[in-house]
């Protein structure tokens, strides 16, 4: 996807699995005191199903065997992330559901940034910012809003002057 472009159509439902097994993965993340493990975790292994040629094709195939998917997802990351997560990732492929993966991922960044009392946002501009403005900026949303600002910063060169803020669907 262009960085430059804010997303503006999703798959709902896909959305709404993301949350339903981000719900779960975070009740066994607070149960185990490993919420932020977990979440860090799970972003690392979407992205290697999103970088490595193969992987998330085999995974959501519906010819190859949820034995075999097992298998893989031990050798991909059997030893690197929490067994809990493997299994987790187990349950996931044997609802056929390896395809909400990047969904759960997003839900469950945004649902521990909500128990943490965390918000993300993005700040794009026409021009690149200056780090320290871009902390400034953030600081002073912080105190507005009453939870800890992390922005991101993009640049749209299509923007005329001025920036834009976005923090969840506030703009």
């Amino acid at each position: 996807m262009d960085e430059n472009k804010q997303p503006t159509v999703f798959d709902s439902d896909q959305q709404q699995l993301g949350d339903v097994y981000a719900k779960a993965l975070l009740g066994f993340g607070t149960a185990t005191g490993k919420v932020d493990q977990l979440v860090d975790e799970l972003d690392g292994v979407v992205d290697a199903i999103e970088n490595v040629p193969g992987l998330r094709t085999a995974l959501e195939s519906p010819r190859i065997a949820q034995g075999a998917k097992h298998d893989l997802v031990d050798k991909a990351f059997g030893g690197k992330v929490d067994k809990g997560l493997i299994h987790f990732l187990k349950v996931i492929g044997n609802k056929g559901r390896y395809d909400c993966l990047g969904s759960i991922a997003a839900s469950a960044r945004a649902m521990q940034d909500e128990m943490s009392g965390r918000v993300q946002g993005v700040l794009t501009s026409a021009t690149e910012i200056d780090s320290g403005i871009v902390d400034r900026i953030a600081e002073q949303l912080t105190k507005v809003l009453g939870k800890t600002v992390s922005l991101r910063s993009m640049v749209n060169p299509e923007i005329l002057g001025g920036m834009i803020v976005r923090i969840g669907d506030t703009v």
